[in-house]
Parts: C-alpha cells; sequence; structure tokens
C-alpha cells in the first residue's frame, strides 16, 4: 500500500480542509480559542526562507523566524524530505523504544557543544519542557537541593513551574506558579541599565557580588542549581558581557551548584555560533535545548556531564516524548546548518546589520541601544539617550506599522506597575539565518522609515497607543 495514498478521505477534501478557511470560520475560531489569535492568518512559507504569506495574499519578511525557531527558514525542503521519508516507517512510538532517528540524534548532539555534555534527554513539547527536565536531573544528582537560582527578567517557559521562574508579570498573568518556595532571583547583567549601579566599564563585574551574596543570604534550603540564558531572549536581548559566565560557574563550582544554561533561543547559529557556550567559552553543567533545533518541528534536548546520573523511566517521560518525525527533523536540520556554515553566515550578516543600526542610531536618539551578536539583534528605544526612559509606546507602533509595510518584528516582554506597562521598547530583529542580503536590506530600510514614523508621535497619540495595548493584552 503506498503510505500516502488517502483511503477514507479524498485528495480534495484533504486540499480543503488545510488551504480553505472563510472569513465566519476565523471568526468562529477566534471566540472558541482560549488563547488570542492575531489578525494574521498565515498560509504558505516560502521555502527555505524568511518569507511568509497570509490568506490575503499579504508577503512578509519575517524577522522573528515564528518565535526565533526557523533558523534554516521555512519549510527547507531537505528537513521536509527527512520528515517525508520517517513518516514512510513510523510516526509514534512509546517514550522507552528506540528507533533509528533517536540513536542518530542522541549521538549526533554531544559532537556539537563542548564541556563533555554526553548524557542526552529528548522531548517534542520543547523549553519548558527541559527545564523542568533539568531541574529534575539537578536534584537527582544532589539530594535534598531543592531550590533553584534564576535572573530577573528571565523566560523559561510557561509551565506552572517554569511561568514560576520566569518574569513576573501581574494582570497578564493571573495565577502564581508553583514552586515559588523553590526559586530566588538574582540580578541579570544588564550593562546597558546597570542593576547595582555602576559604570560597565570599571565595575569589574561588581553584579557577581550579588548572586554570591543571594547564595550566602538569600536562600534557606540547599540550592540544586542556577538556570540562566547566557544572553537573555524575551528580557530584551541582553549578551552578558565578557568574563561574567567564567565567574558564574566559578561561584557555582565553589558552592557545588550546577550551572544550567537555557539555550534555546541562542543555540543553532543564531548568535554566529553553534552556541552561547562556545561563544564565550565556558561550558555549562547542563545545556537546555530547543527552538532552532527542529526546523519547524517541536523538539526539546537536555544535555548534560557525562559524569551525571540519569533519570528512571518514572522519573522523565511523555506519551509523545519520542516523535521519529522531529527527531528525523532535528536530524536534517543540523546537517542543512552545518553544510551551509549558518553560524559563519549569521556572524556576517548580524556585522552589516548591527553597523546600520548604528549609523541610524547616530541620527536618530529614540534608539538607546543596539545590541547582538549575530543575528540575535535587539534594538532599544528610549524617549531621552540621558535618562533612558522607555519609548514602550513607540516600540509597540514601530512593530504595528512596520507589519503594514511586509515586515514582521518583535518587542521583548513587559514591566507592569500597577496594571500599566512601563518597559516593553526593545525592537527584536531575529530573521531566519537564510535571509538574503537584499530581504535584510529591506527589512532595516522598513525600520527606519518606521521609525522616523514613531518619532514624531504626540503625547496624545502615545496615550492612545498605550491604552490600546492595555486592552489587547489584558484577560477578556
Amino acid at each position: 500500500m503506498e503510505p500516502f495514498q488517502p483511503q477514507v478521505l479524498s485528495y480534495e477534501e484533504i486540499r480543503a480542509l488545510l488551504t480553505e478557511v472563510s472569513p465566519q470560520e476565523f471568526e468562529q475560531a477566534k471566540a472558541h480559542s482560549l488563547t488570542r489569535l492575531k489578525r494574521q492568518i498565515l498560509y504558505e512559507g516560502q521555502p527555505a526562507s524568511a518569507i511568509v504569506r497570509d490568506t490575503d495574499g499579504n508577503e512578509y519578511i519575517d524577522c522573528t523566524s515564528q518565535a526565533w525557531s526557523l533558523n534554516v527558514g521555512y519549510c527547507h525542503p531537505d528537513v521536509l524530505a527527512a520528515v517525508v521519508e520517517q513518516m514512510r516507517h513510523l510516526t509514534h512510538v512509546r517514550y522507552s523504544y528506540a528507533t533509528i532517528p533517536r540513536i542518530k540524534l542522541l549521538n549526533r548532539l554531544p559532537q556539537l557543544f563542548p564541556g563533555n555534555l554526553t548524557k542526552v534527554a529528548l522531548n517534542n513539547q520543547g523549553g519548558g519542557t527541559t527545564i523542568e527536565a533539568a531541574m529534575k536531573l539537578a536534584m537527582i544528582n544532589k539530594p535534598g537541593a531543592t531550590t533553584f537560582l534564576v535572573p530577573y527578567r528571565a523566560y523559561h517557559g510557561c509551565s506552572l513551574v517554569t511561568i514560576a521562574a520566569s518574569h513576573y508579570m501581574p494582570g497578564l498573568c493571573r495565577f502564581p506558579g508553583f514552586g515559588l518556595d523553590h526559586l530566588v532571583k538574582f540580578p541579570y547583567p544588564y550593562c546597558y541599565r546597570c542593576p547595582v549601579d555602576k559604570n560597565p566599564r570599571t565595575c569589574s563585574l561588581a553584579c557577581l557580588d550579588s548572586v554570591e551574596q543571594v547564595i550566602r543570604y538569600g536562600t534557606n534550603t540547599p540550592i540544586a542549581g542556577l538556570i540562566i540564558e547566557p544572553m537573555q531572549g524575551a528580557g530584551g536581548q541582553i549578551p552578558t558581557p565578557p568574563g561574567y559566565l567564567a565567574g558564574l560557574k566559578e561561584i557555582c563550582q565553589r558552592h557545588h551548584i550546577f550551572l544550567i544554561y537555557d539555550e534555546c533561543q541562542t543555540a543553532f547559529g543564531r548568535i554566529g555560533a553553534m552556541s552561547a557556550a562556545e561563544y564565550y567559552g565556558v561550558a555549562p553543567d547542563m545545556l537546555v535545548l530547543s527552538k532552532g533545533l527542529g526546523g519547524g518541528f517541536p523538539i526539546g534536548a537536555l544535555l548534560a556531564r557525562e559524569d551525571l546520573k540519569g533519570f528512571t523511566a518514572v522519573e522523565e517521560h511523555t506519551t509523545f516524548g519520542s516523535n521519529p518525525v522531529s527527531f528525523a527533523a532535528a536530524l536534517a536540520n543540523i546537517e542543512v546548518m552545518l553544510r551551509l556554515d549558518l553560524p559563519g553566515r549569521a556572524r556576517r550578516l548580524g556585522e552589516y546589520a548591527t553597523a546600520r543600526l548604528r549609523h541610524i542610531q547616530e541620527e536618530h536618539p529614540l534608539i538607546g541601544d543596539v545590541r547582538g551578536p549575530g543575528l540575535f539583534i535587539g534594538v532599544e528605544l528610549v524617549e531621552d539617550p540621558q535618562t533612558k526612559v522607555p519609548a514602550t509606546e513607540r516600540a509597540t507602533a514601530l512593530v504595528e506599522l512596520a507589519m503594514l509595510h511586509g515586515v514582521i518584528f518583535d518587542v521583548d516582554m513587559p514591566d507592569l506597575v500597577n496594571g500599566l506597562p512601563t518597559r516593553r521598547n526593545t525592537i527584536k530583529i531575529k530573521p531566519p539565518l537564510t535571509i538574503t542580503e537584499e530581504q535584510l536590506d529591506r527589512a532595516l530600510d522598513v525600520f527606519e522609515t518606521v521609525l522616523k514614523e514613531v518619532e514624531q508621535f504626540s503625547p496624545e497619540e502615545l496615550v492612545q497607543i498605550r491604552e490600546q495595548m492595555i486592552q489587547e493584552a489584558m484577560p477578556r
């Protein structure tokens, strides 16, 4: 029997299910959906590119890679070919069963990262589930320790545990998360807005002292691990300064705390290297991967030091956690990335883009800071370069206006005080690493055009934007 010959439905019925939708259906779906949907219905990605089209025929240059996941672009032909071939054989097995893609991925991942990270656990849920796997593994390997340190404005997921480990957004999140008594926060090294009020040029990484103080005085139970994004993503596209991770590792080793990197956003070429561990030359005890690993398919991976004890069958499994289709996609995705040297391409394009953005900054004081590296770019907008008051409303408007010009940007997650957004002012520019030079230039042209527009907004217009932001963000 031909594997892809329909037996019950016709090709025409299948095509109609997947390619045709009416405005009435969309309105019904929005009413049924427990989560908000954007107004665009994305329909078709141009293979291996940064281009996506909606059902109205509008074409966009996607500078978000759909949650920073499509490092090899939309619908990469090699990834799809691997998926189709795997689907001829198996699409699902229980977690405990080995498959050929799982075997090969277990062996391939340790070859890509520094630090003897040779133990691997895979899932098909993504970063939040993998963070929890790292937390479980830390507790297994340090019995009796149940506390974890996490930075200010971190984002590690949306499960009941990982949302507690992430940045608190009152009003937008109406429940506190579980395990708050097991989480202690410390300042992230945000040099543009130094959390310890030092000059980054002369501070000698004084922010590390805060970590030391939290370990000594901020906890009442043994600490199992410290979880950190080596370059903070949702918190504002903020790379840790040189030397910080080395200092953090020394502190963790001295206190027998597992250092856990959340590299869901930074790994697989986006920063101009395969990982932040490679970029900084500092390996963690555990490495959390997702997003760019799957080539558009759902997957998560935990890598851990070779000397650590593993899981029992009860401690780590899910029904769909051994999906061979996603593992096949990941295998092909990795080879495409390496053979095309997408890390090197991200490095070169990122240097060009950040240089151009800094040139724009010279003429537009609305830009307070431009951050990289690679195609992990953040442009922080401020009302005044001296006071650094966040230009939150202008940033939101810039994203909306850019969409009308055919470019998808995004902003960082919000700070809220008394129900009002006080900071959400960093524009994120993180396109597929396959974006062409022409497309990147076009995206930056649009950025500059709409930047000029939002600079001219009056105080009254900013109030209107803020009210609309609150209305759209708050629960229905």
